[in-house]
């Protein structure tokens, strides 16, 4: 795939991408200005570390996450650092006995709202983001996703359907949203999300305390550096299925600290040249992780 293909998507025409998203964000706005959350305001401090992993060919590495999401109504903007500490780099399959590399970036804006639509427990969903994951440079590391969906709710189920897109330098594709509701999970007793890409099961026993346990597929691009070792201005697509159980403690009612022990596995690494072409896939052994994250709300 040619950087072409992805027009909208590379540096010749940085304003289309703002513009269409900004026409978005202007629309979801003035849709939702009448409709605040109990806190206009909240931010959410996440931290993980994820223990060593072997490759295909030799070679491990272990990763440490550091975020931070900001939110005000229906608009957010996440954060999120990985640094990578790799072992035995000579028998990498990539990397030239060197460190592939060292840190990881995304930046997201986001924005999102949902809306009951008046009759017969139907509602609305839709979202809209621009995403930014890089090495050193940020040109052409930018990519542009939507969603949109109905929901229906009767009985203590709400049901959701919709459609999610992306669109990057490395290709465009879109994703199905299915997820069953059941009960309220600030409620005490047990409800559940069932559905993709992430089903959890909680139980909350007191206003302090909650338990979950579930999993969700993740998915990050990068660009890679200009002088990467791995492929010079190309991108790097990392995939795995997280497995995990977690306690939320809630000692006020609007701070949330949550701790929870993870389980990655089917682990992937895809890299793709400078104009979105794959290149090599790489697999990753399973590996455990270590959860925190701090909520506020206010």
């Amino acid at each position: 795939m040619s950087r072409s293909f992805s027009g909208v998507l590379t540096r010749s025409a940085p304003g289309a991408i703002l513009g269409g998203l900004l026409l978005t964000l202007v629309l979801m706005l003035a849709a939702s200005a009448a409709h605040a959350a109990d806190n206009d305001f909240s931010a959410t401090f996440t931290g993980r570390t994820i223990g060593d992993a072997d490759m295909d060919g030799g070679g491990s590495v272990a990763v440490t996450e550091a975020g931070a999401s900001l939110r005000y109504r229906w608009f957010g903007i996440d954060y999120l650092n990985r640094s990578y500490d790799w072992s035995d780099t000579a028998s990498l399959p990539f990397g030239s006995g060197s460190d592939p590399w060292e840190q990881l970036h995304t930046l997201r804006l986001r924005a999102d709202i949902a809306d009951r639509l008046g009759f017969g427990g139907l509602g609305w969903f839709a979202g809209a983001g621009l995403t930014a994951g890089w090495e050193e440079e940020m040109d052409d590391a930018w990519g542009l996703s939507g969603s949109a969906g109905l929901t229906w709710e009767a009985g203590g189920v709400r049901l959701r359907g919709g459609v999610a897109a992306y669109a990057h330098p490395v290709g465009a594709r879109l994703l199905p949203l299915i997820a069953a509701d059941w009960g309220n999970q600030r409620d005490p007793g047990f409800s559940a999300t069932v559905g993709f890409p992430e089903t959890m099961l909680r139980y909350r026993s007191s206003d302090m305390f909650s338990f979950r346990a579930g999993g969700r597929m993740e998915g990050k691009t990068y660009r890679l550096a200009d002088d990467s070792p791995v492929q010079r201005e190309g991108y790097m697509m990392t995939t795995s299925l997280t497995l995990g159980g977690y306690i939320d403690i809630t000692p006020l009612e609007d701070l949330t600290l949550t701790v929870g022990a993870e389980y990655l596995t089917r682990q992937e690494m895809r890299v793709y040249n400078s104009g979105g072409d794959e290149r090599n896939i790489y697999d990753l052994d399973d590996a455990p992780a270590l959860f925190l994250r701090l909520s506020y709300g206010f």
